[in-house]
């Protein structure tokens, strides 16, 4: 009989460990939703070997036309909970302020756990931006930080303005009057070969940073003084001929990247990266690797290794992606599952053995300041493009005087209206500055008559 016994014990503790070893292999799938593929990008090359058990279905809609948050919206509003809606979707800077401050994303603390001890690394401006506006809530969390700074170009600074160090221009540019005698003087030198900037557009999303209060306040169309100096700056740079009179993402702006018709540009991380590197020369694309974007240059004529970077006028931020939870899927979740949404945007957004290495192979900076420090501790990034300057130190300098707590989700079109209804026709002298303040004005109550217009 003991024997008897012995055996069905032994059956049964030979099963239930079966069934733990079941339960422990047991798949867990999300459904990660994105406008692009960089975290696809991530998560093959850092998250998917390290989480075995967790099957990620990746879905990209791009944003043009707005087909993303378009996309998002119709499932969130009508099928937040079906199996195809998504556990975590990203969060774009022109849009990420809608989402949060919306019922459709989780709060990281409230839902999933995220604790103060855990978010006390994380860059405070992005951690702002990821925060509701409307409850104080935390719903979004960034693998990056975006911070802003100004690029110029050494030769240039030099043969014009007799500028031979960074420490030197930085001097030159350190508030935006200095920055505007600079624009002249360039100007001057040059004999009207090389601007300061290609046009206005190239310093608001520095200058904006400058704003004690964001466009809306507590429901209520807010316009800053400090807006009105920059409305002043962007006549002088059209009435005193100091920039090229281009547009942001244009021909004239892209080709100041590559030859001598433009000093500075004011582009934040991604901008170094992504933007002002694959144009610095003929035939340079964003496929190139450095050495590659060198030796095109070499070889065509162009500005690799000419560009050095200071600090600018002001700290800001420009972009950036967030991660964020739906909350009907969370609340209607198990705890395994709670759990995989929460290491998931944990493991991109706060876990050093990922965001170091991760670093250290894109040169991306991350929303980090633990890993940030890490990195200037061991030296930084001697950047060749930068002539060897370190682009992490002057950027780890911006990421924490930047405010986030001014962005609102009308941000997007509210700036679009302030640049077509105010800047371009105060700066070309179509329309005296009340009319284009009155013009703008009733363009925001016409598409926003939710909110008190003055």
């Amino acid at each position: 009989m003991k024997k008897i016994l012995s055996l069905v014990l032994a059956a049964m503790l030979l099963l239930g460990c079966v069934g733990m070893a079941g339960a422990e292999e047991e798949t867990i799938t999300l459904n990660v939703w994105s406008f692009t593929n960089e975290l696809e990008g991530m998560i093959n090359d850092y998250y998917a070997e390290a989480h075995p058990n967790v099957k990620i279905n990746y879905v990209i809609y791009p944003t043009d036309g707005g087909e993303y948050t378009s996309k998002v919206d119709a499932i969130m509003a009508s099928a937040a909970t079906s199996a195809d809606a998504p556990d975590i979707f990203t969060l774009e800077a022109a849009f990420v302020k809608k989402y949060v401050n919306s019922d459709w994303t989780a709060d990281l603390k409230g839902a999933l756990g995220f604790t103060d001890e855990e978010l006390a690394t994380a860059i405070p401006v992005m951690m702002q931006i990821g925060t509701s506006n409307v409850n104080g809530q935390l719903k979004g969390l960034s693998w990056q930080a975006t911070p802003g700074a100004l690029m110029y170009r050494a030769s240039l600074a030099e043969k014009y303005l007799g500028v031979t160090t960074p420490e030197e221009f930085q001097a030159k540019v350190a508030d935006w009057d200095l920055f505007m005698e600079t624009a002249a003087e360039i100007n001057e030198k040059s004999e009207g070969a090389t601007k300061m900037v290609v046009g206005a557009g190239d310093i608001w999303n520095a200058y904006q940073y400058s704003r004690e209060q964001g466009w809306v306040v507590d429901g209520k169309l807010v316009i800053d003084p400090v807006l009105y100096d920059y409305l002043d700056l962007t006549k002088v740079l059209e009435e005193d001929d100091l920039s090229n009179k281009g547009a942001a993402w244009s021909e004239v702006w892209f080709n100041g990247m590559k030859t001598d018709s433009t000093l500075c540009f004011l582009l934040p991380t991604w901008g170094l990266h992504y933007t002002l590197k694959p144009n610095c020369g003929q035939g340079t694309n964003d496929t190139m690797s450095d050495e590659e974007l060198k030796a095109t240059c070499e070889a065509n004529g162009g500005t690799y290794g000419d560009w050095r970077m200071v600090a600018g006028p002001v700290g800001y931020s420009w972009g950036g992606t967030w991660i964020g939870a739906n909350a009907a899927k969370v609340a209607e979740a198990d705890d395994a599952k709670k759990a995989a949404i929460k290491d998931f945007i944990k493991f991109f957004t706060l876990d050093e053995e990922f965001l170091y290495p991760y670093a250290k192979a894109s040169g991306d900076f991350v929303g980090n300041n633990a890993v940030v420090n890490k990195i200037l501790e061991e030296g930084g990034t001697p950047n060749p493009f930068l002539g060897g300057q370190d682009h992490y130190a002057i950027f780890a300098e911006a990421a924490n005087l930047a405010n986030g707590a001014i962005m609102t989700d009308y941000d997007e079109k509210i700036n679009s209206l302030w640049s077509d209804y105010v800047t371009t026709p105060y700066s070309k002298g179509e329309k005296d500055q009340e009319t284009c303040i009155e013009d703008f004005k009733a363009q925001v109550s016409a598409q926003f008559p939710e909110l008190v217009v003055e």
